[in-house]
């Protein structure tokens, strides 16, 4: 008998756990798992529920559910525009991008109403919330043809609200009947269509540069005494050059920016010491996780995945100007630049502006707020000073507006290899009230301001002409 009772204590015992296990999946983590976009459950559950719609900011349609000869149909009239981050949803392949990340609102979950929450008990058909984003299509459609052709990516922010303008990543997808097209979009493996390049990392090259800044500022540095760049100089062994070893002659800070002065940065990165690179760079947001919608890889300064407590002279010297092992994202690179718009303050970005329900009530707004303080406001003036010199009379120059004043900086990456650099660049306008901050990013596009400063003064040109 004995031996009986421990049998059956031990199999109630067991279907304890069990119930507990059970109860722990289906209700307390029962919302996490319906919002894993690796989830079929979410996707099936449309056979009942017609998904909302995601619109621009201007109400232009982005995707919506059609019902096409009795079967509802995911229509994306300008699709391949905004892929990969639109990203797509089906019970072949699952969902990825906003279609999976903003499902729970589209499908009518979170903070559903009252006639939701009775259609969603007893599976009733029912209709899911419009998302409003912040994007706006007359800028992604121009970063989207401008880039056309090319690989590489464009990000622009508006600096006093954090909120994305566009999010460009070339080449791209139509995600019109993807099952049948998945495996020829797949198969295109050297334009990599499906890589979301405003959030894969590259070395940030001379960009680098306005962040060194805040180091050397920070360490004391008067700016308006003159260094001699003779188009190389040996730090702790290591020669340090000029692209194309260009002497710049007797330069400022102001001039350094402008002209892009590989050896002015290393000199005066190092005298101000890793301790307060290191410090920049982590109030920049390095080693951290950025707070947005669609998931960005965290940028790094040492392949290690956190910030190191200090850099070895020639590292530290190479990482002042955007090489040795320094990564970071063209969409990371937007905000750092937006922080220096915003005279220090970086907001948190953000890619929905609101919800509303089925009868078109306002359920959601996002609320504006800061992510980073990265810098003082008089240390933000002063990159921002440089950063007029480079438009006015640096290498940003063919980035300049006939009738407004931009802010930028040009980079050349070495991405390592004979291949030619990744051309990136960084600006702001109108310098002294800004309302867009954007990154391009060309990969092997050569020089920055060749190639990706034409593509971001159109943009930034579009953004002000309308509000």
């Amino acid at each position: 008998m004995r031996g009986i009772r421990q049998v059956a204590l031990g199999m109630a015992f067991s279907f304890f756990v069990l119930s507990l296990g059970l109860v722990y999946w289906q209700v307390v983590k029962a919302d996490t798992l319906l919002n894993n976009p690796a989830n079929r459950r979410m996707i099936l559950m449309e056979n009942r529920v017609t998904r909302g719609g995601i619109f621009d900011r201007n109400g232009e349609v982005i995707a919506k559910t059609q019902l096409l000869n009795g079967k509802k149909v995911r229509v994306y009239s300008n699709g391949e525009m905004y892929e990969p981050a639109l990203g797509y949803s089906t019970v072949k392949l699952g969902a990825s991008g906003l279609e999976g990340s903003l499902a729970d609102w589209m499908l009518g979950l979170k903070k559903a109403n009252p006639t939701q929450s009775v259609q969603q008990l007893f599976a009733l058909p029912r209709t899911g919330d419009d998302v409003v984003l912040t994007l706006d299509s007359r800028l992604q459609r121009l970063a989207y043809n401008a880039l056309k052709g090319k690989m590489g990516a464009v990000v622009a922010i508006d600096p006093r609200t954090g909120e994305v303008l566009a999010l460009v990543s070339q080449p791209s997808f139509d995600p019109t009947d993807l099952d049948q097209n998945w495996n020829e979009i797949v198969n295109r493996e050297i334009e990599r269509p499906l890589e979301q390049r405003y959030a894969s990392l590259y070395p940030p090259g001379s960009t680098m540069k306005v962040v060194t800044s805040a180091a050397v500022l920070r360490s004391g540095v008067n700016t308006t005494d003159l260094y001699e760049c003779r188009g190389s100089t040996i730090i702790n062994g290591q020669v340090i050059r000029e692209q194309n070893d260009k002497a710049h002659g007797w330069v400022n800070y102001n001039m350094a920016l402008a002209e892009s002065c590989n050896t002015y940065f290393a000199t005066f990165g190092v005298q101000a010491g890793s301790e307060k690179f290191l410090s920049a760079v982590k109030g920049f947001g390095f080693g951290q996780p950025i707070p947005f919608e669609l998931n960005v890889p965290t940028s790094s300064v040492t392949k290690a995945a956190k910030i190191p407590t200090t850099l070895n002279t020639n590292l530290l010297a190479a990482s002042t100007f955007g090489q040795g092992e320094i990564l970071v994202t063209p969409f990371h690179m937007a905000l750092i630049t937006a922080g220096i718009a915003n005279q220090g303050v970086i907001m948190a970005p953000h890619l929905v502006d609101r919800v509303l329900d089925p009868s078109q009530n306002v359920i959601f707004e996002q609320k504006p707020k800061p992510w980073l303080t990265a810098l003082s406001k008089t240390e933000a003036e002063q990159i921002t000073s440089a950063m007029v010199t480079a438009v006015t009379d640096g290498t940003a120059a063919p980035g300049a507006l006939s009738n407004v004043q931009v802010a930028g900086k040009t980079g050349s990456a070495e991405p390592g290899g004979d291949v030619p650099t990744h051309a990136w660049y960084i600006a702001f306008a109108p310098a002294e009230k800004p309302r867009i901050a954007i990154a391009v990013m060309v990969e092997n596009g050569g020089t920055g301001g060749g190639t990706a400063a034409p593509i971001a003064r159109q943009i930034i040109q579009e953004a002000l002409i309308r509000k």
